[in-house]
């Protein structure tokens, strides 16, 4: 075993131990350092030889992290974090010249409502930035931007890990959506027909079982569910030519109340409101553009209720 005291590693070897670590894949790494694959394997032989461990065993589609690697991983991309974020100056950020293209996480049902916002500030005052907008779960969120793929992301989380950081954007409240020619809810919507009626859900994985059902359950009550979608935005357009509605948010409903002929109304029960957040990686807080495009966003949802 070699002595801590006397390890000498250059730190290029651990950006590159990070990289392999993020991909799982030796060539896949090569290709995002603008390295040789064989100069990328002879780098982490040389770390397998400092820190005594393999580090990654071959598998199937790539490699995989030992037990020592995954101990070290998020120490040294904390590390590596840091060290980026003392030596560096925050550089002058110019949006009317910048050509800067933001990786931006944006649910599937708020881009129909935010996205335009944002190309139309961009029009304004940015022409030359583009934005590519991600729809993904939290936990792949998180790895993302840790990867630095991902700028930052408009979200709902519980927890953050201490090397996140976040900023307040809106409370969305909850409202059902009804089609306009809907057989028995027209004008108005209590408990009873809400829970005669039969209902669509957003669910990615066919889970049937959902926050509102939770609620439901605690109320003693139990609503049917007819149809779940791996969309949010395939509710509207189903709830506008059926007869099944859909318990949403209204900034998800908003954009297609008027272009579906939808009714809304409050939920007649009580549903806690969500807090929608804007989050990102630290290492982006000194950043001039990651600044200006937060405080874009904050900007463009200040009017959400």
């Amino acid at each position: 075993m070699h002595d801590i005291n006397n390890l000498n590693i250059d730190l290029n070897l651990l950006k590159i131990f990070q990289v392999i670590y993020s991909e799982r894949h030796i060539t896949r790494a090569a290709e995002q350092l603008g390295m040789t694959q064989s100069a990328v394997s002879h780098s982490l032989q040389r770390l397998r030889h400092s820190l005594d461990d393999p580090l990654f065993i071959r598998s199937k589609n790539g490699v995989e992290p030992t037990a020592r690697a995954d101990e070290i991983s998020v120490p040294i991309q904390q590390a590596l974090a840091q060290i980026l974020d003392t030596v560096s100056l925050p550089t002058n950020f110019d949006p009317a010249t910048s050509k800067r293209t933001f990786h931006y996480g944006l649910p599937d049902h708020a881009v129909a409502q935010y996205a335009p916002l944002i190309l139309s500030r961009y029009a304004r005052e940015a022409p030359n930035l583009s934005l590519s907008l991600y729809h993904e779960p939290l936990p792949r969120l998180l790895e993302l931007i840790e990867a630095n793929k991902l700028d930052m992301a408009a979200c709902v989380y519980n927890e953050l890990p201490p090397r996140f950081r976040s900023c307040s954007l809106f409370k969305s409240r909850h409202v059902v959506i009804v089609g306009k020619d809907h057989p028995i809810i027209q004008g108005s919507l209590d408990l009873e027909d809400y829970l005669k009626a039969r209902h669509i859900i957003y669910s990615s994985d066919g889970n049937r079982t959902t926050y509102v059902d939770n609620i439901l359950k605690t109320l003693n009550l139990k609503r049917e569910v007819a149809v779940t979608v791996a969309s949010h935005m395939a509710g509207p357009v189903i709830v506008s030519n059926s007869d099944l509605i859909a318990t949403s948010t209204m900034e998800l409903a908003e954009p297609f109340l008027e272009r579906y002929e939808l009714q809304y109304f409050p939920v007649p029960f009580e549903v806690p409101d969500i807090d929608v957040h804007l989050i990102w990686h630290q290492r982006h807080d000194r950043d001039p553009a990651h600044q200006w495009m937060r405080q874009l966003t904050q900007d463009i949802t200040k009017d959400v209720s």
